[in-house]
């Protein structure tokens, strides 16, 4: 189990490796094995790399990675050296690569050779450059800098992590939490492998399929479990066949998914022939997920789906397996002293009234360099902010989310939140997955239109019809998408976010 004393300083894997220093930390999917003595030796190589460099308490560290090995140890490492790690989204432009570096004030760069084009895009201000599974122009190697390292890492306050939003209404944006004191640190991990129930030593495993770059796939899938010395099998990216594969050959005790994942694993056509039976543990978050799914995975994998509701900003709610089946759609039962609903004048919503979900903030955050939006997601009080959620809490306590203000259709003068009209394309009949979206209209304003993807083969004209006809008996005719395109798929991040801005974009014209 993890050692609250060595959480305290980010050296859980230290104790690990001297105990047991064959156990394997790291599986890639390619098959490729490390133990925690291995990765104990270059966390701690790296970690004293970045002081030797120059780099202080508190400068930034930003990596550019797909999910491997070295993404590990430069977390942990980052920990260790008490600097801020900024995991940069892979999927980003050389331009928004190099705004992102330059607006966190980034004094090193690790990066993976296959990203050299937006590495090389990286500011002259670098203090290091590290290159990751081959060579990039103006970069250290990556041997070449563990193996430099002389002396153990620095004795430091535990590091932190810097995660930029995903931009979808202008440039990403810095979120920024002040470093943790260490006991509150140590408290977090303890509390979180107990809630997991992991433990090393009974040879459990956590399955990582969600991209390193979020915020809650780095603590759920590497710090919490590897501080726990559970092994973690490491996917570089997301494949339904494989995912089920890597379960059943590996006998994969926790998982991490998001609510997409569920539904592409849903439809493998030989799912039944994977043993799914030693998952005790699965959670899912960063999504939507609608009850026809998360049901339909219920009588699959069994009751052990947990499901977490956050924001790069913060915390939010969970709910077990046990709660959800008794209260389904929900994420979560409330704890008022941290969590509630307010109307648009920001006076407390009654129980079953929906309004703009309100987080207390229990460790501040503040977007770097943009004090105007901090202030404006905060309330008078400084405590209590929003990041746009909506939603409503029944008298039971637990919280119900129909969609964010942003996304908001405003259809006659009326607003109808997208997530009720997911819910409904969810379960029609014929359809993979689909989103609702607003669309320009001159006589109302908007009008709800929808994306769907169907199966190859599928009569377009009989399952638009079919789909607004399924629609108008489930939510009725004034959440009706009065327009269906089929698309090859919809635009989502690897967490599972969808993106409907460019559902708008795509379509406004059509």
């Amino acid at each position: 189990m993890i050692d609250a004393d060595l959480h305290l300083s980010g050296r859980e894997i230290s104790a690990i490796a001297r105990r047991d220093p064959e156990r394997t930390a790291i599986i890639t999917t390619s098959g490729k094995s490390t133990t925690y003595a291995e990765l104990e030796r270059q966390v701690d190589a790296l970690a004293a790399t970045f002081a030797q460099a120059g780099l202080e308490a508190g400068d930034v560290v930003a990596l550019l990675c797909r999910n491997r090995p070295e993404w590990m140890v430069t977390y942990e490492a980052a920990l260790r050296a008490g600097v801020i790690l900024l995991p940069v989204n892979w999927h980003l432009e050389a331009d928004d690569v190099q705004y992102v570096l330059t607006d966190s004030g980034a004094k090193a760069l690790v990066a993976e050779s296959h990203f050299a084009h937006q590495a090389q895009s990286a500011p002259d201000s670098l203090s290091l450059r590290i290159a990751i599974g081959g060579p990039i122009d103006g970069f250290k190697n990556w041997e070449a800098a563990i193996d430099s390292s002389s002396g153990p890492s620095p004795e430091r306050p535990r590091g932190t992590q810097m995660i930029y939003t995903s931009g979808t209404t202008g440039r990403p944006k810095g979120v920024r939490h002040d470093p943790q004191p260490s006991s509150a640190a140590a408290a977090a991990g303890t509390a979180m492998v107990a809630m997991f129930g992991m433990d090393g030593d009974n040879g459990d495993s956590m399955l990582c399929t969600a991209p390193l770059y979020h915020s809650g796939p780095s603590r759920l899938c590497l710090e919490w479990p590897l501080g726990a010395g559970v092994t973690v099998v490491l996917m570089d990216r997301f494949d339904p066949h494989e995912a089920l594969q890597l379960i059943d050959t590996h006998a994969i005790t926790h998982a991490f998914f998001v609510p997409t994942m569920f539904n592409r694993m849903l439809a493998v056509p030989d799912r039944d022939s994977f043993n799914v039976s030693t998952l005790r543990f699965v959670l899912h978050g960063a999504g939507p997920c609608t009850v026809a799914t998360k049901q339909a995975m219920f009588d699959w994998f069994g009751p052990v789906i947990h499901e977490i509701y956050a924001a790069s900003e913060g915390p939010g709610t969970w709910i077990t397996p046990q709660e959800w089946l008794t209260h389904p759609g929900s994420v979560g039962r409330v704890d008022p002293a941290r969590l509630c609903i307010r109307r648009d004048d920001r006076s407390p919503a009654d129980p079953g009234e929906l309004g703009a979900v309100w987080f207390f903030s229990a460790s501040q955050f503040r977007y770097h360099g943009d004090p105007e939006k901090t202030s404006t997601t905060y309330d008078e009080s400084g405590q209590w902010y929003t990041v746009g959620d909506r939603g409503y809490v029944d008298a039971d306590g637990y919280l119900y989310l129909s969609g964010r203000t942003a996304e908001c259709i405003n259809s006659g003068g009326v607003n109808i939140y997208p997530a009720r009209i997911d819910e409904a394309l969810a379960a029609a009949p014929g359809i993979v997955d689909g989103a609702a979206f607003g669309l320009p209209d001159e006589d109302l304003g908007e009008i709800v239109a929808a994306a769907i993807v169907v199966p190859e083969g599928t009569n377009h004209d009989a399952v638009i019809e079919s789909t607004i006809n399924f629609c108008r008996e489930e939510v009725g005719s004034q959440l009706t998408p009065k327009r269906v395109f089929i698309v090859n798929e919809l635009p989502r991040s690897d967490a599972g976010k969808l993106y409907r801005s460019r559902l708008v974009h795509q379509f406004s014209g059509a």
